[in-house]
């Protein structure tokens, strides 16, 4: 089966919004700091078959996703988790919004809720 076949059969975009007791699909408050995991194993099923750079590109498509659909409410705040590893996502991560998301500001995330692991845009 081909990558992007598989990632689509797999895939299952776990997103939790923090605090956000409202009904699902419902938007948070704009107060409210959304949670957005980006490990591997939260986005997908199954990780067989495809390789790091097929897991990584689809990491930064639900990046994107999560960044365009929140890109118009100014000041909303955004964690990515993408955890420590080797830093690769992170990378990816700040160099898309150096480039791409240039009003957007962004800062490492709460360090005693997330560790070294995430990262906290503010969308300007």
């Amino acid at each position: 089966m081909e990558a992007a076949n598989l990632l689509r059969a797999h895939a299952r975009i776990q997103q939790t919004e923090a605090g956000n007791t409202a009904r699902p699909g419902k938007k948070p408050a704009k107060d409210e700091i959304i949670e957005v995991d980006l490990h591997a194993h939260a986005l997908l099923d199954c990780t067989n078959g495809l390789s790091a750079t097929e897991i990584k590109d689809y990491q930064m498509k639900v990046f994107r996703e999560k960044m365009n659909e929140h890109l118009r409410d100014k000041g909303r705040r955004i964690v990515f988790i993408h955890g420590n590893g080797d830093g690769v996502l992170r990378k990816a991560i700040l160099t898309e919004l150096k480039y791409s998301y240039k009003t957007c500001r962004h800062q490492d995330a709460s360090f005693q809720q997330y560790g070294f692991g995430a990262t906290m845009v503010t969308i300007g």
